[in-house]
């Protein structure tokens, strides 16, 4: 399956495995932060969790110094993440401010996280066949692991997509926004919820003229932020 997405990724598909047999992630890389980086999936060898990243985190400099996450030098935003779930577990979803989709095996807990951002930026699949959950980017990637009929959604006569986390494969669905997947391998058992909503939050009051001063504003500050994260080549 990872090397069916190697589109995405030009810098080179790679794979891991953990020793107990149970998980299998593989990441295709597409190195923007550093360019000389260290290829994922990426592995804490203290507590032997297994990461697989995509995306970027753009506070996480300002993170690890708030959290007391040691980074070297050429450590990235993917060590980072790996770092604070080591510490946190998924409570450091919270502290993310980026777009992005990840995996975490984490062997003492025996269980397998998927989660992505507040608003589902990066796309996630997965489908739960005889006890074993696979992932992927792309749903068609899934349709590799086993048999997925085509399903035409009234949707998709209509807008052109399907919505909602349905996909048109079936046994095959998107994560929603801000989701926490938590897959139990010893049971084989499976958990849904989301880590964050917009319940409860208030609106935005003000003039247009001024909203819209603002949303500059904050925009011209997250690319001079995003810029500043990036080595150059």
């Amino acid at each position: 399956m990872g090397a069916s997405q190697a589109h995405r990724g030009p810098d080179g598909t790679h794979h891991a495995a953990r020793t107990d047999g149970r998980a299998v992630p593989a990441m295709n890389m597409l190195l923007i932060v550093d360019p000389q980086a260290m290829p994922g999936p990426y592995l804490d060898c203290e507590t032997g969790v297994l990461l697989a990243f995509d995306g970027e985190i753009c506070n996480y400099r300002q993170q690890d110094a708030a959290w007391g996450i040691p980074l070297g030098p050429r450590d990235t935003d993917a060590h980072f993440v790996l770092r604070a779930w080591a510490k946190l577990g998924p409570s450091c979803l919270d502290g993310l401010d980026g777009m992005f989709a990840l995996s975490v095996y984490d062997p003492q807990a025996e269980k397998l996280f998927l989660a992505g951002d507040r608003l589902g930026e990066k796309p996630l699949h997965w489908r739960l066949d005889g006890g074993r959950l696979a992932f992927a980017s792309e749903a068609t990637t899934l349709t590799g692991y086993g048999p997925a009929p085509l399903a035409l959604r009234p949707e998709v006569l209509s807008i052109e997509t399907p919505v909602g986390v349905d996909t048109p494969c079936q046994g095959i669905q998107l994560l929603a926004p801000a989701p926490l997947l938590t897959f139990d391998i010893a049971t084989g058992s499976l958990d849904q919820k989301a880590w964050w909503s917009l319940t409860g939050r208030q609106p935005v009051e003000g003039t247009y003229s001024a909203d819209r001063t603002r949303m500059q504003a904050l925009m011209t500050a997250g690319w001079f932020c995003d810029q500043s994260v990036r080595a150059p080549a």
